[in-house]
């Protein structure tokens, strides 16, 4: 069966208590965000050595601050090296995988030569991101979301499913989201190793939500990526108000998934 995580981020720094109550839910690992201070501001080895004490593993989620397909030289070299800084971070532990998106920000990306830029800096970044996995000996993972394009996926690269990220572009589109996903995972069958679920209402396109608070078929879902390594909870909002999920919920969450699992 799929390990089971959930994200922990800065704000629940020093991290024993969040970790030990994710543990006490039933969580296999987390995935640590490393947007800023961090990683700078956690010391690598008192956070090994607690992982280890409470017997659960570790995964990363790069920094959303940086752009690893900005066509601006200086921009894309500075998010280069902080994407390296953090993938070296995470070689200090047995790390799970190492996810990361690709982002750019610019108002002249509708132009032929810039889009051409973002995509040649977007695959240099990917390239990079796969070199310094197998150094370090842990899979790294691009994620989906809207800027996703299948030539970001150079050998090696694995991809991280993000199940409402995905829905809010198919409907977007118009598009019947269960299909797509289907088409989705047999397309990527082999490269996909890392899920993030959550609930997503479709009429509103607000995802990240606790599951049954939103209106798509987790159970069909679920059937469909039970097969991956890991399946991430990524919830955080209770319901359509956007309260923040408390530890009630999100095991209430953990166990919805593994019912589903079973």
């Amino acid at each position: 069966m799929a390990l089971i995580g959930t994200l922990l981020w800065y704000g629940d720094h020093p991290y024993r208590a969040a970790i030990e109550e994710i543990k006490r839910i039933g969580f296999d690992y987390f995935e640590l965000s490393l947007d800023y201070p961090l990683p700078e501001a956690c010391d690598a080895n008192k956070l090994k050595i607690l992982i280890k004490d409470l017997g659960i593993e570790i995964a990363f989620h790069s920094p959303l601050d940086i752009f690893l397909a900005q066509p601006r030289r200086e921009i894309f070299e500075a998010s280069l090296k902080v994407f390296r800084k953090c993938l070296r971070f995470a070689s200090n532990f047995e790390t799970l995988y190492y996810n990361f998106h690709i982002n750019w920000k610019s108002p002249t990306s509708p132009f032929l030569e810039v889009k051409e830029k973002i995509m040649e800096n977007g695959i240099k970044a990917c390239e990079e991101a796969v070199r310094l996995g197998e150094e370090y000996n842990f899979d790294v993972c691009i994620e989906y979301d809207s800027n996703f394009d299948e030539r970001f996926l150079v050998n090696g690269l694995k991809l991280t499913f993000d199940v409402g990220h995905f829905v809010v572009d198919e409907v977007k589109k118009n598009k019947n989201y269960m299909d797509s996903i289907k088409d989705f995972l047999n397309k990527f069958r082999d490269r996909i190793i890392a899920v993030h679920l959550h609930d997503c209402d479709v009429g509103k396109l607000i995802d990240h939500l606790s599951f049954g608070k939103g209106n798509l078929n987790i159970e069909k879902i679920v059937e469909l990526v039970k097969d991956k390594n890991y399946i991430l909870i990524e919830t955080f909002w209770r319901d359509l108000n956007k309260d923040v999920v408390s530890y009630s919920d999100l095991k209430n969450n953990f166990n919805y998934i593994i019912n589903l699992l079973k």
